[in-house]
């Protein structure tokens, strides 16, 4: 036997002990994702042709009624088209003001470190205390947004109780919160990919006498890319995922104008116990997400397939 075919057959157990040993390391994981999330998909699933009875589940099949009811349902349109306005106004707030951000905080040369710490400090307030906070901000009676108001000569406004104002108010914090204190996690993403970009194309450009917005079209954005088609599609989960602060700032009101699809669902479930139909309309919402995420990914630039 030869020397290659003896290194050749003792390297055969070995390899095949590396992969014993990592689907070992990985098989944790594996049975969490498919008990706590693949399993509650497809029984959501499996629920949403029966009409869900709790003494009996999953009680009586009623085939596709529950979804032909959902796209028949007016307020399933009204959650469906609020859902899509606050997502429109996602595209300004969570990929716009951090990205515009981050490439400024990049091009500071000294105490970046400083300035990147004291912009994503206020990231770690928990989402659902700045909700409560702001909350008390547009209270029509003694809430500060009234009180700047008047102070300069204005009328106190409803706020959160006007239908033309509310989207505006419920995103206004983000949109502070990322515009004048900082862009939080999509902040530091897009910082990340800066500063994951070769330095020596930008000393190319500027040797060739580039201006700064001729290297953030040819380069800077270029090749970042894939990084805003991650968060374009992570922020658009998000957005069809919006259940915490519209039930903390207006459950949904005024007149319904800013319930979304989850909320629905969960008003549904919770106040009517119609458990089947509140599955069924969180299941459209996953469809919706899945089909969007899709196309974006198979739309993005960089896709080479």
């Amino acid at each position: 036997m030869d020397i290659n075919s003896l290194a050749h057959k003792n390297s055969r157990p070995f390899s095949l002990r590396q992969f014993n040993t990592g689907w070992l390391f990985i098989a944790p994981a594996i049975v969490s994702f498919l008990l706590f999330k693949y399993y509650p998909i497809i029984m959501g699933v499996f629920i949403s042709f029966f009409n869900f009875n709790v003494m009996n589940p999953p009680g009586q099949f009623v085939g596709l009624r529950n979804y032909i009811r959902a796209f028949t349902d007016p307020l399933v349109g009204n959650a469906v088209k609020n859902t899509v306005q606050f997502w429109a106004i996602m595209l300004l707030m969570n990929q716009f003001v951090p990205l515009v951000l981050a490439i400024l905080v990049d091009e500071v040369r000294k105490t970046k470190t400083l300035v990147r710490t004291v912009y994503y400090l206020p990231a770690l307030l928990p989402g659902v205390v700045a909700t409560v906070l702001w909350k008390y901000f547009w209270q029509p009676d003694y809430g500060l947004a009234n009180f700047f108001v008047t102070s300069i000569g204005g009328s106190p406004q409803l706020w959160l109780n006007d239908t033309n104002l509310v989207k505006f108010c419920m995103r206004f914090p983000s949109l502070i919160i990322m515009a004048g204190m900082g862009g939080g996690m999509d902040f530091i993403i897009y910082l990340a990919a800066l500063n994951g970009i070769n330095k020596e194309m930008y000393e190319s450009a500027q040797v060739d006498g580039a201006s700064f917005f001729t290297r953030l079209f040819r380069i800077t954005l270029p090749s970042i890319t894939a990084t805003i088609s991650m968060l374009l599609v992570l922020n658009t989960i998000g957005m069809f995922n919006l259940f915490d602060e519209v039930l903390i700032l207006t459950g949904g009101g005024p007149s319904r104008s800013t319930e979304t699809l989850v909320l629905y669902a969960f008003q549904k479930a919770n106040r009517e116990m119609e458990y089947s139909y509140a599955i069924t309309i969180t299941t459209i919402a996953f469809l919706i997400v899945f089909i969007l995420t899709v196309l974006q990914m198979k739309l993005r630039p960089d896709n080479t397939e």
